[in-house]
């Protein structure tokens, strides 16, 4: 028999993009292997409860080995009685420039996290480079890892005609569009310009012309995986979700998808709206702040000349408590690194000319810099109402410096941030 029905699904809600911690260390120990939110694992229930009321059920159930996808495995599993086979062709996407690639844990460790729940009857198709991987590279991998994949499973399984695939949102675009035989991980899947939508606990549906099946007599005939035509009938469907679709994502995103960078643009994004991204990531009430100096560097093409900011333009930041915050100035968007400052740098408060420009703190993480003047000539001293201290920023000024006597009240700034330009993709 053939495989005539593929059901795609992206896993549910991080619990890393809740505006809120504490965050949940990654229970297998391996870096940025979150685990759901609890609206995740609730979401994960409604995917396996609609997965459940199809007639054409999912009959092998296959996952990416990424903790959070076999969490939203798990639900459906649970409810279909199936095992998980867990497959590293269809993992997570990290690109080349990360400073750590993340490699999933070992069945061992995974079979402990989730006892009689993954089979270790299945070896993963494809092993992705543990070097990252470009657009091109994820659209490949998904590309190879078809014919493989289907050949060894109708080879294992012959009975089996639908299975379902719980992957990321980059690997769930780059396996359709493979799927559908087109180029590139960015194309529309038809004329109209419609992409795939990739939303938390999405689902997609994909069934086999009838033409390219044999319906003869002969039962043994297998027309070969290259010359089968697949049609999308189902695109990111999210009906079934209380909230609906929430955390949508695609490839003309600049960041990994639900990655801390993705998460504070969207909130930049939202800020400028007055809107929140999504309901989940909706932070209404306003956080306790205190005030830290840190010095800024901007990145300038003419080394001759001083690059500073414009007093008029708006500055706005994110993620201070993150390695890579993320910056706005004016209407270009920079990703920073933390460094220690070599030399001196002091910030004289008090006889500082500050100039506030108020956003609105209802909808919004990203706050604005209050710009304060400095000696340096390369870089900008900033004033920032943060809601968390960063944890490589120790000159801070407290309520009581606010209230002190003493005009001539310094600080030594110890840490800068290096900014680069984000260029959109």
């Amino acid at each position: 028999m053939t495989v005539k029905t593929i059901y795609i699904a992206r896993h549910g809600y991080r619990s890393n993009w809740l505006p809120q911690g504490p965050y949940p260390p990654p229970p297998t120990g391996v870096d940025s292997d979150v685990p759901l939110a609890e609206h995740g694992l609730t979401q994960a229930k409604e995917l396996g409860h609609y997965i459940l009321s199809l007639n054409n059920q999912p009959e092998l159930l296959f996952s990416s080995p990424f903790y959070r996808c076999i969490q939203t495995s798990e639900a459906i599993a649970a409810l279909l009685e199936l095992p998980i086979y867990l497959d590293t062709g269809i993992g997570e996407w990290y690109k080349p420039d990360r400073a750590i690639i993340p490699v999933p844990a070992s069945y061992e460790v995974l079979s402990q996290l989730f006892p009689t729940k993954i089979s270790d009857d299945w070896s993963s198709t494809i092993l992705p480079s543990d070097k990252g991987e470009t657009e091109e590279d994820i659209f490949n991998r998904c590309k190879t890892f078809w014919p493989k994949f289907i050949d060894t499973l109708e080879d294992s399984f012959p009975n089996i005609e639908t299975i379902i695939l719980v992957t990321h949102a980059a690997t769930k675009i780059a396996l359709g569009l493979s799927l559908l035989k087109k180029s590139s991980a960015r194309d529309a899947i038809d004329s109209e310009g419609t992409l795939i939508r990739s939303g938390s606990c999405s689902l997609d549906k994909y069934e086999l012309l009838e033409t390219e099946y044999s319906k003869d007599d002969d039962s043994t005939f297998v027309l070969p995986f290259e010359k089968r035509t697949w049609k999308i009938t189902m695109n990111g469907n999210t009906e079934y979700l209380t909230k609906g679709e929430e955390m949508n994502w695609n490839f003309q995103s600049s960041f990994e998808a639900g990655s801390d960078a993705d998460i504070r643009a969207r909130m930049m994004a939202a800020a400028e709206k007055g809107e929140a991204p999504d309901a989940s990531i909706n932070n209404s009430h306003k956080a306790e702040t205190e005030t830290v100096y840190v010095s800024v560097d901007i990145p300038s093409k003419n080394y001759r000349n001083t690059h500073t900011i414009d007093r008029a333009a708006t500055l706005q930041y994110s993620g201070l408590e993150e390695n890579s915050p993320l910056f706005k100035i004016g209407d270009k968007i920079y990703e920073g690194q933390w460094k220690k400052l070599v030399g001196t740098e002091l910030a004289f408060p008090n006889a500082a000319k500050v100039m506030n420009k108020k956003v609105s703190l209802e909808h919004t993480i990203p706050k604005p810099l209050d710009l304060i003047n400095q000696d340096n000539q390369t870089s900008n001293n900033a004033s920032i109402d943060n809601p968390e201290e960063p944890t490589s920023v120790n000159s801070i000024a407290t309520e009581k410096d606010k209230n002190d006597v003493h005009p001539e009240k310094i600080y030594k700034i110890t840490d800068r941030i290096i900014l680069s330009e984000v260029k959109p993709m």
